[in-house]
């Protein structure tokens, strides 16, 4: 309570002073207004005055009336004027008050749009907090929404600030995050929802942080001493924490935008070296192809009485099949390996492989006795020089272009086939394991045929007869012999020509998910 002296309420207004002297006058008596000490303010001492009346301010006395039994009714009045100035110095102190709450809000708006930080927004906050609320400790919490739990971002005191193990709806900072309502608890002891016995706060004021509807976390002060938190206090809290929670989720999305351009830049420059090396990936990509179409024959042999025809289509850059027609010896007697290779795999791997196929079978080709000699030693050399799932498969035809007839190796590959000239199919099966599979010693079987006049002999990978369509169907062998013999006596090239179209028109818009190699041989 404002206290108001009569010193300061007969100094300072002339109109208190005319009102003592107007009554006095109207009830016939003089008066002598003297303060709380006895010192004269008002009026002369007579010695014979009849009454000493005090004059009061709630429970204080602040001076005295002396006078006639009339003096009671004129310290009544100046009771009634020692609370009225009480009530205006009261008043323009809770204005003043006011004033420099709004000013330090104001300064403390400020202050905060500066700032773009969660950690130093919520330490200003406090910082703030603690100049208009009397305070030993505080902290601001976070919420988590989806676990509930609440984090401590900025904190100052010896006894809130180790705190832990807050969530929604948990201890009074938890009911506060779940309630959304700010509360005042001036004896945390007796709060049944205190959550912790190690801890000297004795009183809590505390506000939720709100965006809009939502709760995003809790700013609490308390005190190791008694104190009787206000209402009014705690709706200054609330004014805080509101501005507060605007500004911790403006820090928030900022320092989202900033981790998300962070993150577009992270990923662009990633991008740009993925597209580096993508484009460094294609052009030797490129080379390799080019290298590897080098490894296939220029032109085939000119074999009088033979025509002879083939051609590879991978299904990526590079392929893993492989198909060769070598001239062996020299003059009449020469002989002819006809081969087409299959490597096992895709892409750049099986084309290293396939490389290494067609250096070791030229490297021994003519040094071997026989074609089944020639298949064990280069299923040897491959096994010791290829990883363990690398293997080959290959069909091997030894020629005699004089005579037609032809020694036949298929280490593990797909059927091959004679289309007679009378349109009878031969099929030639397999007569071993898969060059490079199985360690050294296996030996490998033989077969002898005769390539008769107007017969055409297929070597091919299982990329044509296993093409599929879009409804999984497989080309097979039914439609390759077909288009064989609807060529009739075209050229090799042309036949050729024919089943590649034959398998396009019959994958349509599935894609070609192998290599395809055919080379046909045709005796005339």
């Amino acid at each position: 309570m404002s206290r108001v002296g009569l010193k300061q309420l007969l100094g300072r207004s002339s109109e208190a002073r005319a009102l003592v002297d107007t009554l006095a006058q109207a009830l016939g008596t003089a008066v002598v207004v003297e303060d709380a000490e006895g010192r004269l303010l008002h009026g002369e001492r007579a010695g014979d005055e009849a009454a000493r009346v005090p004059v009061t301010h709630g429970e204080s006395g602040v001076g005295w009336v002396t006078g006639s039994h009339h003096a009671h009714a004129i310290a009544r009045v100046l009771d009634h004027l020692v609370a009225r100035e009480a009530e205006k110095k009261a008043l323009g102190a809770e204005v003043l008050h006011l004033y420099r709450e709004l000013n330090l809000i104001y300064s403390f708006s400020e202050k905060l749009a500066a700032l773009l930080e969660v950690e130093r927004v919520a330490a200003l906050i406090l910082q703030e907090a603690r100049h208009l609320i009397v305070a030993t400790d505080g902290v601001i919490m976070l919420l988590d929404e989806e676990t509930g739990a609440l984090t401590a971002v900025a904190a100052f005191g010896d006894e809130m600030p180790v705190l832990q193990g807050f969530r929604r709806g948990h201890g009074i900072v938890g009911t506060i995050a779940a309630t959304g309502v700010g509360e005042i608890v001036n004896d945390v002891d007796r709060d049944p929802r205190r959550v912790t016995e190690h801890t000297e706060v004795k009183a809590l004021i505390a506000a939720p942080l709100r965006v809009g509807e939502r709760v995003t976390g809790v700013i609490a002060l308390g005190s190791t001493m008694p104190m009787p938190y206000t209402a009014g206090e705690l709706k200054l809290l609330n004014t805080l924490a509101l501005q507060a929670a605007t500004a911790i989720e403006n820090a928030r999305l900022f320092e989202r935008t900033v981790q998300a351009a962070q993150e577009r830049e992270r990923l662009m420059a990633l991008q740009q070296q993925t597209e580096i090396a993508r484009a460094k990936l294609e052009s030797e990509l490129n080379l390799a192809a080019r290298i590897q179409s080098a490894l296939f024959p220029a032109e085939l042999p000119r074999l009088p009485g033979y025509d002879l025809a083939a051609r590879n289509r991978p299904a990526r850059q590079c392929g893993g099949d492989y198909y060769d027609a070598i001239v062996v010896g020299h003059g009449a007697a020469d002989r002819v390996l006809l081969c087409v290779a299959d490597v096992s795999g895709k892409g750049l791997p099986a084309s290293l492989v396939m490389s290494n196929m067609q250096a070791t079978l030229r490297a021994l080709l003519g040094r071997e006795p026989s074609l089944t000699a020639l298949a064990e030693r280069a299923s040897d050399l491959l096994f010791a020089s290829t990883a363990p799932e690398k293997y080959v498969t290959a069909a091997l035809v030894d020629l005699d272009p004089g005579t037609g007839a032809f020694r036949f190796v298929s280490a593990g590959h797909v059927d091959s086939l004679i289309v007679r000239a009378d349109g009878d199919v031969v099929t030639l099966p397999s007569t071993g394991t898969p060059l490079g599979l199985m360690p050294p010693g296996l030996p490998f079987g033989e077969a002898e045929m005769t390539l008769e006049r107007g017969d055409t002999l297929l070597l091919f990978s299982d990329g044509v007869t296993e093409a599929q369509n879009a409804a999984d169907e497989e080309y097979g062998e039914a439609r390759l012999v077909q288009c064989v013999r609807a060529a009739g006596g075209e050229p090799c090239a042309a036949v050729i020509d024919r089943i590649m179209a034959s398998i396009d028109t019959f994958a349509g818009e599935a894609p070609q998910f192998d290599d395809i190699t055919v080379l046909v041989a045709r005796r005339g």
